[in-house]
């Protein structure tokens, strides 16, 4: 029993550098939540409306949104932050991203392994939730360790909606062996790549391979399933124009996420795959740009989502140096064809969520994340849809959890009474100029060092202020 006292306070003591590294600044600035806080003097952008509500001022009791209004009076204890007439709006959504894969594929599949993964996941946490993003749903990545530990507060990050391991077919998006690994049969497991070691895609094949993958997921605390049901511009067997998954194996997928309350999202681009995926049930739609009016008009009817990051159409991606100069024609031509693609959305009366798409080396993503910003205000010609995407139209398509939705207590991506403060404190009007909440029309010409938002003043998740630089 001695021996075993004195071997734990001195592994104690062995990792207390390791604990030291992960109170990363935020984490430490952080203030003790307080029972109230009254933000006064502020215009608010609710997430819903194109005009801002004037002079008004909002209390927080807890991590709720209790009142709204004006000349509100800061009771006993209450914490005051005068807002200056700056507008209060909600924290930000991203629809699309991937935090675990924050390294070029080629490196995390021969020179990593997953604690560096984790540990890299710490920093692009931070730097989300700096950058106003108070929600995050991964759509593909070994990030469930990371949501127990922000929802702890161990470490500092947004609200995480984990989908785990994306499910892909044999030569799917997500089959990211080499030619040599895939061999002719699965079933001595002895092929895996690291993508599926770590966590990050699962690659099966038929019915009960499909719903063992999807019940795993679950099983570990997907709040969604991801399936990879088209091709892509990142896997090498899959050209971006393939139909993936047969309808059997969809709609497996999509029982099963409804057996627990949830639901499907697909990775996904031509009409083809977008009709089989809705007749099986599946809600959202991530990237989809090739698809017609007639399946956007389908999406609309049945209640989906369509989650795009506009970037990957748009004419600066043929200056990624990471792009093959053999693709780079082909880039060009789809921007070119597809350039009307947002617009369609919005005439069509597609519900479109803002999406990163965040992966790779976080310099890369997150300069890729504040451009996508601004270039949606060019795609669909209005700031206040960008805005909307960002924020009440996010937050309805994270509430499709149901009851897998670990944030129940009130709404996402609105400034209403009951919903959660998360919010953000900004320097004049956002709906005139997208560049206030990070914006940016320079993508690779840009300063590769992260820099905070300085117009962005205040940022409160669950009613917790972690910037402030009012004073």
């Amino acid at each position: 029993m001695i021996w075993f006292m004195d071997w734990a306070a001195s592994s104690r003591a062995a990792y207390l550098p390791l604990a030291a590294l992960l109170v990363t600044p935020a984490l430490a600035a952080a203030t003790e939540k307080p029972q109230l806080t009254l933000i006064t003097n502020v215009n608010i952008f609710d997430g819903k409306n194109d005009t801002l509500a004037m002079d008004q001022d909002v209390l927080v009791e807890g991590n709720l949104i209790k009142t709204i209004g004006k000349g509100l009076k800061a009771n006993n204890g209450a914490a005051v932050i005068d807002g200056g007439g700056r507008t209060l709006m909600p924290g930000l959504i991203d629809g699309h991203a991937h935090v675990a894969i924050n390294a070029h594929f080629g490196t995390v599949e021969t020179d990593m392994e997953l604690p560096d993964l984790a540990i890299n996941s710490v920093r692009v946490m931070e730097r989300f939730l700096m950058d106003g993003f108070t929600s995050v749903r991964d759509m593909g990545g070994p990030v469930f360790a990371t949501k127990r530990a922000i929802d702890s507060g161990r470490i500092v990050g947004p609200r995480l909606y984990p989908s785990g391991a994306f499910v892909s077919q044999t030569s799917g998006h997500g089959d990211f062996r080499d030619r040599a690994d895939a061999g002719y049969t699965r079933q001595a497991r002895g092929d895996l790549s690291n993508f599926e070691r770590f966590g990050i895609g699962n690659v099966a094949d038929g019915v009960p391979e499909v719903l063992r993958a999807v019940r795993l997921n679950l099983r570990l605390g997907a709040t969604q399933i991801k399936i990879m049901a088209g091709g892509g511009g990142s896997s090498r067997f899959d050209p971006i124009d393939t139909t993936q998954y047969s309808k059997a194996e969809v709609c497996a997928a999509v029982e099963a996420a409804k057996d627990w309350g949830t639901y499907v999202g697909a990775h996904v681009f031509n009409d083809r795959s977008v009709n089989r995926l809705l007749d099986c049930g599946v809600k959202s739609f991530e990237h989809a740009f090739f698809i017609s009016e007639e399946t956007m008009k389908r999406i609309a009817k049945e209640g989906g989502f369509v989650v795009p990051q506009m970037w990957g159409i748009s004419p600066d991606l043929a200056r990624n140096p990471l792009m093959p100069a053999a693709k780079i024609p082909e880039v060009k031509a789809l921007g070119q064809q597809y350039k009307d693609f947002g617009l369609n959305l919005l005439k069509n009366n597609v519900k479109v969520v803002f999406a990163s798409d965040y992966v790779g080396v976080d310099a890369d993503a997150e300069r890729a994340r504040r451009y996508e910003l601004w270039w949606r205000t060019q795609t669909f010609d209005s700031t206040f849809e960008v805005l909307k995407q960002l924020t009440s139209t996010g937050g309805e398509l994270l509430a499709l959890s149901g009851p897998r939705n670990p944030y129940k207590a009130g709404k996402l991506g609105v400034v209403e009474e009951g919903a959660y403060a998360d919010l953000l404190l900004v320097d004049g009007n956002p709906l005139k100029d997208i560049k206030l909440i990070g914006g940016t029309d320079k993508w690779f010409d840009a300063d590769p060092e992260y820099k905070p938002i300085e117009t962005i003043r205040l940022i409160m998740k669950d009613g917790k202020v972690y910037k402030n630089t009012l004073n």
